[in-house]
């Protein structure tokens, strides 16, 4: 399991989206054992404060906040709720995603835009209202200078290996995640100047609540048994295992912490060698 970097995110301000399971847990988890305060911007309210009461046993507090990220205007007011309540926001991760795979002429204009409304559109709008309050904090002359010596501010996307590559049962899916990608380099162009790093990872195999589904429904569209699919997908990872939350957790935070103050606008593969470029 990676180690643990104690005070390495002491004091700082948190918000990770779909925190309530899985990979988003694990990096809320991460960053609460590293010294932040995290806010749990999850749409399920049960699993945002399941997920906030035990966190914040392990360290600073947790704050569960319930929300739907595909709405603008909980976004907006979310950032107000969370620059009054801690002052400001210094990382922001943007994990809350959805997925339904289906054949490429299955899918409908709805089930396209039910899923983009989430895993792109609220993506975007999300960076784009926390990005505000980051360059907000910066100081006047930094701003005047047209460049910072120090980071104001992180944000990490979460794309997908489907990002990388098309994929024949998740078109909508993969057209998302690679568009996360192409955000993530505009953002980070963009906040440059001051020095607001901004970059995605794209994980792999994870066994989470959505992987279950994905089997369920792959395993009985190929005639397998149930988890009879994900296993010959872990086995074509070169590394022959799943990813854990773990796993992602630490990229997440090396790409939010001072060590990865000079990279920005780039998408790291965590998969275990499924791509490599």
């Amino acid at each position: 399991m990676p180690a643990i970097v104690p005070g390495r995110h002491a004091g700082k301000i948190a918000i990770v989206t779909g925190a309530g399971q899985g990979i988003g847990r694990g990096v809320a988890k991460r960053f609460v054992q590293e010294g932040a305060h995290v806010v749990i911007a999850e749409y399920n309210k049960a699993n945002a404060e399941s997920a906030a009461q035990e966190l914040s046993a392990l360290g600073p507090e947790a704050l569960a906040y319930p929300i739907d990220i595909g709405d603008t205007a909980q976004i907006e007011q979310m950032v107000r709720d969370v620059v009054a309540r801690f002052g400001r926001i210094d990382i922001l991760v943007n994990n809350a995603g959805v997925l339904e795979t289906l054949p490429l002429f299955d899918l409908t204009p709805e089930k396209w835009d039910w899923l983009q409304r989430v895993n792109q559109r609220g993506l975007f709008f999300c960076l784009q209202a926390v990005a505000k309050q980051m360059v907000a904090q910066v100081p006047d002359e930094v701003k005047q200078a047209g460049r910072a010596d120090r980071s104001y501010g992180k944000i990490v996307n979460f794309s997908s290996v489907a990002g990388r590559s098309g994929r024949p049962y998740a078109a909508h899916y993969s057209a998302a995640k690679w568009a996360v990608i192409s955000i993530t380099q505009s953002a980070a162009a963009y906040l440059a100047p001051y020095n607001i790093n901004v970059n995605a990872v794209c994980p792999g195999v994870v066994p989470t609540p959505m992987w279950d589904d994905i089997d369920k429904t792959q395993s009985a569209r190929f005639g397998m048994q149930r988890g009879e699919w994900i296993k010959k997908t872990i086995e074509s990872v070169p590394l022959k295992r799943a990813a854990t939350p773990e796993d992602l957790a630490a990229a997440v935070s090396f790409l939010c912490s001072t060590d990865a103050d000079y990279i920005t606008g780039q998408a790291l593969n965590v998969d275990g060698g499924i791509e490599m470029n």
